[in-house]
This record gives structure tokens, sequence and C-alpha cells, in this order.
């Protein structure tokens, strides 16, 4: 999707509407993440003072990685952004390409495949999601086992 600035330029701070969709396989995510349904794309522009602002939203589906369990899970994606694009000698305006890295910022650096994710029990690697494994629960390093003995005389 392009937008042709001259029409911004002639009508300064009027509001332009564009709708579109970025298929999935436009868009090189990061990571275990992929898109399951093409990105839809709400978006307002207008020009002003040397520089195109655009806002609106980015909805789709995506597959994830849980960061704590490493299930994969699908997951509803929306985002609400405010841009502005500086203007030099533009002629248009490459929509999909300003969307792609607002798409992928906006991503999650630790993905959960729910809130309260109990991960995967660092001894044993059990899911402790599904059950509680028979591992002791305080796992010091032995290193700390000299500072342990000291707090527990004071």
């Amino acid at each position: 999707m392009k937008i042709d600035v001259a029409a911004l330029k002639n009508a300064p701070g009027k509001l332009f509407a564009y709708s579109f969709t970025i298929a999935p396989g436009y868009l090189q995510t990061e990571g275990d993440t992929t898109l399951l349904t093409p990105l839809a794309v709400d978006l307002e522009a207008m020009y002003c003072e040397g520089k195109v602002v655009a806002g609106g939203s980015l909805r789709a589906k995506v597959k994830m990685t849980c960061s704590r369990c490493l299930r994969q899970f699908s997951s509803d994606f929306y985002e609400e952004f405010e841009d502005e694009i500086p203007l030099e000698q533009e002629t248009e305006i490459d929509l999909a390409r300003v969307i792609a890295e607002l798409f992928l910022t906006a991503l999650p650096l630790k993905p959960l495949c729910k809130e309260g994710c109990r991960g995967l029990c660092p001894a044993c690697g059990t899911d402790l999601n599904e059950k509680q494994c028979d591992c002791p629960a305080e796992d010091m390093d032995p290193r700390l086992a000299v500072l342990k003995k000291f707090y527990a005389q004071s």
C-alpha cells in the first residue's frame, strides 16, 4: 500500500483514511512468531509541517512460543500506533514497510501462553503447568551456601 504524498500536501491538516491487509508472507517475523491471518491495518494520515502524521491500529492472529514453558500458542494481536514520517523528496510512502516495522517492534519480547504460566522446572524440565515435580523447592547455588549459614546464625 502506497500513499501519494502530493495528495496529502494539497490538503494539509485533512485526514485521509486507509484500510488494507498485509499478507503473512510479506512480514518476516523474528523467532518462532508466525502470522496466522493477514495483518489488518486501519490508518489515518495527514500532512503537517513537512511530515506525515499517521495513527491507527493493527490486528492479526499470531502463533508464538511461550518463553516459560516452550509451548506454541495462538493469540489475538492488537496494537494502536502513532507515527511521524518525515518527508524530504518522496513522492509516495510505502506504508507496508512502515507497518512491518511497527508490527515487529510491538511483538512481545517474552511471549507468555497465559499470564500465570509457571514454566519448566529448571532441574528436571517438567512442565509445571501440568504437574508438580518432586525436585527440591529450594535450588541454591552451592557457592552461596556459606552466606545461607551466615544468615541462619544471625
